[in-house]
């Protein structure tokens, strides 16, 4: 009695074996992406954020929480922006008794002592939304108005741990062997350091 031939299985096997390859060849693929761009965005917050600043830039959050009308302005002024630029000069930002306490006088020497440029208040909704739909137009008008260096390091924050942050952009050059403010673009050897704090 003749028995039923049986199949080749090395056919089967090495098909087996290529799929294994393929899936796993794609898997450390993607990982390796998935990598190369987490230490990418780490990189470049290593060049943005120096610890000297964070210290300096903690000292104006103490001050803007314990100084200011910061929490009048988080509800009034992010309504068509995820972004307002906010300083010495900006509307309401000392109510009257700030006002009297000359708080506006300490704020404007706190931006010339320590070297800062521009201050941001930015709401972290924007880093989800503005990720997902990027030419909508408060995601737009957030950012139109900013330099190119400050649009790339929006790009490096991407926690969501507070509900806003404090963006600040030093800008600092050395001048007869003192440190000095500068402003980008006008002084020579002008450089731009960003740091970024949860309010």
């Amino acid at each position: 009695m003749r028995g039923v031939p049986m199949k080749n299985k090395r056919g089967f096997v090495f098909i087996e074996t290529i799929i294994t390859v393929v899936v796993l060849s794609t898997s450390l693929l993607y990982l390796y992406s998935s990598y190369s761009n987490i230490i990418h965005n780490e990189e470049a917050r290593l060049y943005y954020d120096d610890p000297a600043y964070i210290y300096r830039t903690n000292y104006v959050r103490k001050f803007l929480e314990s100084y200011t009308n910061i929490e009048e302005i988080k509800t009034y002024a992010l309504t068509n922006s995820y972004i307002v630029t906010i300083g010495p000069l900006f509307d309401n930002m000392f109510n009257e008794i700030m006002s009297l306490n000359n708080m506006q006088a300490s704020m404007e020497n706190m931006f010339n002592n320590f070297n800062i440029n521009q201050m941001l208040l930015v709401d972290s909704a924007m880093l989800n939304e503005c990720s997902v739909n990027s030419e909508d137009e408060k995601c737009v008008s957030s950012t139109s108005n900013l330099s190119y260096n400050m649009n790339n390091y929006l790009r490096t924050l991407n926690s969501t741990d507070y509900e806003y942050y404090l963006v600040v952009e030093y800008s600092e050059y050395l001048s007869d062997g003192l440190i000095r403010k500068c402003i980008p673009g006008e002084n020579e050897g002008c450089t731009m350091y960003y740091v970024s704090l949860g309010l």
